[in-house]
C-alpha cells in the first residue's frame, strides 16, 4: 500500500525555510567567489517588499556558516526600499 505524507509547517517555519535556502544560496555564491580565502564580513541588502524576515536570514546565516571560510564572519544587512536581495560586499582576510 502506497502512502502520502504531507508536511505542513507552521508560518514561521515555513518562513525560515524559505529564508535558510536563501541564505545557502548566499553562503554558496560567496565560497565560489572567494575559495579559501577566510571572510570577515558580508553585507546584504534586502528590500523592504522582497519579503524576506531580516530575523531568519540572521539566524540562517549561523547555520549556513559553520565549517566553511564564512564561519565567524560578520553579517551586515542594509533594509531597503524595493524587491531585490543583493550581496554588495564581502570582505576577506
Amino acid at each position: 500500500m502506497r502512502r502520502s505524507y504531507g508536511l505542513v509547517l507552521h508560518s514561521q517555519a515555513a518562513r525560515l525555510v524559505h529564508e535558510l535556502a536563501l541564505m545557502e544560496s548566499v553562503v554558496d555564491a560567496v565560497v565560489d567567489q572567494v575559495g579559501d580565502l577566510r571572510v570577515v564580513r558580508v553585507r546584504l541588502e534586502i528590500g523592504k517588499l522582497s519579503g524576506v524576515a531580516i530575523d531568519a536570514m540572521r539566524f540562517a546565516f549561523d547555520v549556513c556558516v559553520k565549517d566553511t571560510t564564512l564561519d565567524g564572519a560578520e553579517l551586515l544587512i542594509v533594509e531597503l526600499a524595493g524587491a531585490e536581495l543583493r550581496l554588495t560586499e564581502v570582505e576577506v582576510l
